[in-house]
């Protein structure tokens, strides 16, 4: 059976474990923001500034996801959805998002972004957010680096 829960200090280093297992999706550069944002929501727990799940089985983490509130854009952002390879294609993901939207959305929130990144191996996943009812808003090509351009996707969060 699967559980999910906050996220907890110790699970840092599972959830880091996972995200390397998706070079494409999470290059480097992107898992050395996490530890930061960890610490901040472990710190403050002030859930209107950050929040963080993870998924588990058998005590074992096999999913994680979050929002922070961008202050550049004056919304919530969705962040570090990932999936443990051995337990993708399950619908794990897809309840992780449900979770964290119906947070964001309880915060009084209408709608809710996420970026992910561009790349033709990262199709799958622009296609993921599609079908769950994101909209692609944005496509900025080489935004990080050569290669590897910014996709921008929308929600309009249900009450």
């Amino acid at each position: 059976m699967i559980e999910f829960r906050q996220f907890r200090e110790e699970d840092s280093e599972s959830v880091r474990s996972m995200m390397r297992e998706y070079p494409i999706q999470f290059p480097t550069f992107v898992i050395d923001r996490y530890p930061l944002r960890w610490a901040q929501f472990v710190t403050n727990g002030d859930e209107s500034k950050s929040h963080f799940i993870v998924a588990t089985k058998l005590n074992k983490v096999i999913g994680h996801s979050g929002y922070i509130y961008n202050t550049e854009l004056n919304m919530y952002e969705i962040v570090g959805v990932v999936v443990s390879k051995d337990y993708s294609r399950n619908g794990i993901g897809r309840e992780l998002l449900a979770i964290i939207s119906s947070s964001i959305n309880q915060h009084g929130s209408q709608k809710v972004f996420l970026y992910t990144l561009g790349h033709p191996e990262n199709q799958g996943t622009i296609n993921f957010y599609k079908s769950i009812g994101f909209e692609l808003v944005n496509y900025e090509e080489d935004f990080f680096a050569q290669g590897y351009s910014r996709v921008t996707f929308l929600k309009e969060l249900v009450s």
